[in-house]
């Protein structure tokens, strides 16, 4: 019997976005909570760990021979073990065409200000932070992102088509991620991410992560 996927993360970081998915695809898997700092056996910063994720960051996913870094790639590659309905759409599709740029979008544009406040607040060492941006740089390109995707989610229930995809996941676990660092918010992003975090798989997500 093969072994079960492994997942490794911490919290709230976009490591929960890969444990969200794979409640979402309703698989078996391991998750394993790693100390970002650390050294030591579950320590992102420990030889053992930079075995698997050279750039000590979490997430990772361990499927065999197959490691996968990045949390983006990480979802699409779970909605292809998802147990019931689709989780992405099929290739060659104008959906699945309209679902890549979306998912894309959130990762070079609309997190890029977020992550780039998480590294001046805490992951750069001290002498590299600019604290200055985070109130100037940051808030504009956040701002700028969001009307844009605001115009490409065109007032839908979901980030893409009419159902739940690994989208949702992307999009809503970042949305909590610019709600955890004050940016301003549109109403309508709140309540989509409010109606996203009201899923099932969400809750088993989060209780992984307070064990």
């Amino acid at each position: 019997m093969a072994s079960p996927i492994t997942i490794y993360g911490m919290g709230q970081s976009r490591s929960f976005r890969a444990l969200w998915a794979a409640e979402e695809a309703g698989i078996d898997f391991t998750y394993v909570q790693v100390d970002f700092k650390g050294t030591g056996e579950n320590g992102a910063q420990g030889s053992q760990y930079k075995k698997l994720n050279i750039q000590g960051k979490v997430p990772t996913l361990v499927d065999g021979d197959l490691v996968i870094r990045e949390s983006a790639a990480i979802l699409n590659y779970l909605a292809t073990k998802a147990q019931g309905p689709s989780l992405m759409p099929a290739d060659g599709t104008a959906a699945r065409a309209a679902y890549d740029e979306l998912c894309f979008f959130i990762i070079s544009e609309f997190e890029q200000p977020l992550w780039t406040c998480g590294k001046h607040k805490f992951a750069l060492p001290e002498q590299y932070r600019v604290a200055d941006i985070i109130e100037t740089t940051l808030p504009f390109e956040f701002a700028k992102a969001q009307r844009a995707l605001l115009v490409l989610m065109s007032d839908r229930e979901y980030a893409v088509g009419d159902s739940f995809t690994m989208a949702d996941v992307l999009l809503a676990q970042t949305i909590n991620w610019a709600q955890r660092f004050n940016f301003d918010l549109d109403e309508k992003l709140v309540s989509y991410r409010d109606r996203m975090i009201a899923r099932d798989a969400f809750s088993r997500a989060l209780k992984q992560t307070e064990q």
